[in-house]
């Protein structure tokens, strides 16, 4: 009966720090007049340059069906188009408009409680070995559960969001 308890226990834990996350989130798009999932499109296709919706249902997890409704309202927005290439004209890409890209750049400035908190926590002493821990803890999940293509991809971006940084 403890594997019950223990596994009620991670299950809610796990979801009431996904409420903070998501309720950051949440704010962050509103004030920009955005929905969560706008919010994330934007910045995958903003990574991708061009993206493809099934591209983008994968890295954002979730069904194209579901992509394809919020691109259509970002599209309604004048945030992204979409765009046909000669070589093959069955494929839409998707692609930010210029007010996309200044709306995504926005979004970079909300704030994120977890990640604060985590910060300050972790430069208590012994604390930052296990906040190490814990990111390569989160990455084997995902490897797991999402594959490596979207670990790569979620590597990779944070890759080039550090270099951004540095030349700013």
């Amino acid at each position: 009966m403890s594997e019950v308890a223990d596994m009620h226990m991670m299950m809610n834990y796990v979801r009431g720090v996904y409420k903070v996350l998501e309720e950051d989130w949440q704010k962050s798009a509103k004030a920009l007049g955005l929905t969560q999932a706008e919010q994330h499109i934007l910045w995958i296709v903003s990574f991708e340059q061009e993206a493809t919706i099934s591209r983008i249902a994968q890295l954002g997890l979730w069904d194209v069906s579901t992509v394809m409704q919020v691109i259509k309202r970002l599209k309604e927005k004048g945030l992204v188009q979409m765009l046909k290439k000669d070589h093959d004209r069955r494929i839409s890409y998707v692609s930010l408009t210029e007010e996309g890209a200044k709306k995504q750049e926005m979004s970079a400035e909300g704030k994120n409680s977890i990640y604060e908190y985590l910060r300050t926590w972790g430069q208590q002493e012994d604390q930052a070995e296990f906040l190490l821990q814990l990111g390569r803890l989160h990455k084997e999940i995902n490897q797991h559960f999402h594959g490596s293509e979207y670990v790569e991809w979620v590597e990779a971006t944070g890759k080039q969001l550090r270099s951004e940084v540095k030349t700013r």
